[in-house]
């Protein structure tokens, strides 16, 4: 994890060995499982304070809402002092702002975040969420930082500073088809999804009855979805065929993924497209891995390459921002125009939570939060 900070949109670096000052922001959820994904990531997270937390049980201590996460609760969640605030009140904004809150992450469901994220950032916040609520909205940027930062320039919008993160399936269909369709004109997109139960929240993962009715199932709306941000984000004119269904897993969604191209490929080629791609533009970000796509010689399995290059070291995500950040990639097969592939990333932290987390790191970096300084100019940028 990097120590240093990136922010101004001159990159000026301060010294690696100076105490930097952070922003304070806030996490919209509580108990659900993205929100203690985003709690896990922004406990001790180097450019992010984590002071507040709203929810449905207002008034209560974080600490006594239940822990579900396989990974041991970062310690500095339980010494948040404030209570949970009321996430419908009409009076947050006030609430987040006196704590000097001035970036809100939302874990909300799509319904109430329609609401409540337009409330915030039209309040002075800036809001980066994970509800699908205002992904179609053509003023509020939807981005995946290695795809398409410059989406970022979009702000400020009808609802001020507010950006959106994709549909989890999304990703890692798109961290390879980005790739290709910058070099070819792809005239067909095939999906076939395996996607992991937590992609429901808990829901799926608490309830053996919900649970078997689910596997195996296609997911109502969710082809939809994926097609039309897709296409939003890559505006590439191409026929789709996408079918989303459920498996029984608990983490981890894996795409089938068929493309047809204008012209002949090689296997050679597209395999040096996507190991060659530049990410110049998350070299300093502390949730970017060195590279966000692995290619590998063998079908990707969760048990073998859920964490990525971190596999095996039992990584804590609360401690390594980069763990579970990858889309793992195997080509397998290239005949004529036709290009086969099998993705796996991890959905709740890439595709959720970390992405958001992310995206954020990404605006600030390009200086893209006017109300937001953590590298004042006073701080000497030698190293």
């Amino acid at each position: 994890m990097l120590s240093h900070l990136i922010v101004s949109k001159g990159l000026k670096l301060p010294s690696l060995g100076m105490h930097m000052p952070s922003a304070r922001v806030a996490i919209l959820g509580a108990g659900g499982f993205v929100s203690q994904r985003m709690q896990q990531r922004l406990a001790n997270h180097p450019w992010f304070d984590l002071v507040a937390i709203a929810g449905q049980d207002s008034g209560q201590m974080l600490a006594t809402v239940p822990w579900r996460l396989k990974h041991r609760k970062p310690e500095a969640l339980n010494n948040i002092s404030e209570p949970i605030l009321d996430v419908h009140s009409q009076e947050l904004h006030s609430s987040l702002k006196a704590l000097g809150v001035t970036i809100v992450f939302s874990a909300l469901p799509s319904s109430p975040a329609h609401t409540i994220e337009a409330r915030l950032s039209r309040n002075g916040l800036v809001v980066f969420s994970n509800a699908s609520a205002y992904r179609m909205h053509q003023e509020v940027p939807l981005v995946v930082a290695e795809v398409n930062p410059e989406s970022l320039k979009q702000w400020p919008g009808e609802f001020g500073l507010l950006a959106c993160a994709t549909n989890c399936t999304l990703i890692p269909v798109l961290h390879p088809l980005h790739v290709i369709a910058n070099h070819h004109r792809v005239t067909k997109v095939k999906v076939r999804s395996e996607q992991a139960l937590s992609g429901a929240g808990w829901a799926l993962l608490l309830n053996d009855e919900k649970r078997k009715a689910a596997i195996g199932n296609e997911i109502e709306g969710e082809a939809e979805k994926l097609i039309e941000e897709a296409e939003r984000i890559l505006r590439i004119n191409a026929e789709w065929d996408v079918i989303c269904k459920r498996v029984d897993a608990e983490e981890g969604h894996i795409v089938n993924v068929e493309l047809e191209l204008e012209q002949n490929v090689t296997y050679e080629e597209i395999k040096s497209l996507l190991l060659s791609q530049e990410y110049s533009h998350l070299n300093q970000l502390p949730s970017a891995p060195q590279s966000p796509i692995i290619v590998l010689d063998e079908s990707p399995t969760r048990a073998k390459h859920l964490w990525g290059s971190f596999q095996g070291s039992n990584p804590n995500p609360s401690q390594n921002l980069t763990a579970g950040m990858e889309t793992v990639i195997h080509i397998e097969t290239v005949e004529g125009s036709s290009v086969k592939f099998k993705a796996l990333s991890h959905n709740t932290i890439r595709g959720a939570a970390g992405g958001v987390v992310l995206l954020a790191e990404l605006a600030v970096a390009e200086g893209e939060i006017p109300s937001v300084d953590i590298n004042p100019s006073n701080v000497s940028s030698e190293r």
